[in-house]
């Protein structure tokens, strides 16, 4: 699998620069095109919402930020946009309203949880599948320890590495040295 394929920001940027692209060319609509690109990557705007109020980070640099999620310090996942139950909802707003901006936003939104799934069911010993719904979430308090479970995430590296490559599984080969050397590195 490419490595800018992974579940990461860059995953999302570049398979939703390509679904919005092939929308361009087929139906020339930029409203459809534009709402793919919100539900297929501006959805994580709900990851910036959780770091700041339920995490109550300070440190509002891109590259703290995406440290934060990538080697896996997240206390509180909310994610109110990833959820089955907002898609629903909007499905059944997208039938009854026959909004082509609105089924935009779904196909993006489903790519990308589509790629949650797959990605983010490598990095966790709990359901994945189960974990994308907003009530399962809220039955177990938005504790994403508890939702989650303890993944020893090895660091990212860089800024650009983390923003294409995303989290990985520590493996027993990396020395913890290594790790902990790569996990003060600032992210550039």
């Amino acid at each position: 699998m490419p490595p800018w394929l992974d579940v990461s920001p860059g995953g999302h940027l570049v398979t939703t620069a390509v679904v919005c692209a092939a929308s361009q060319t087929v139906t020339g609509a930029w409203p459809l095109t534009a709402a793919i690109a919100a539900g297929g990557f501006a959805i994580d705007v709900d990851h910036m919402v959780d770091y700041v109020i339920f995490e109550r980070a300070r440190a509002l640099t891109p590259g703290a930020f995406l440290r934060h999620y990538v080697e896996g310090r997240a206390r509180r996942a909310v994610l109110l946009l990833h959820s089955y139950e907002l898609l629903a909802l909007l499905g059944l707003m997208a039938w009854w309203t026959q909004a082509v901006v609105l089924l935009g936003y779904l196909v993006g939104a489903l790519m990308h949880l589509a790629l949650d799934l797959v990605f983010n069911g490598r990095l966790t010993p709990h359901s994945i599948t189960a974990f994308y719904s907003f009530a399962y979430r809220a039955a177990h308090r938005f504790d994403a320890r508890r939702l989650l479970g303890h993944p020893r995430l090895a660091p990212a590296g860089g800024f650009w590495t983390a923003f294409f490559r995303g989290g990985a599984l520590a493996t027993d080969a990396t020395p913890h040295a290594a790790r902990a050397r790569t996990a003060l590195s600032p992210l550039a």
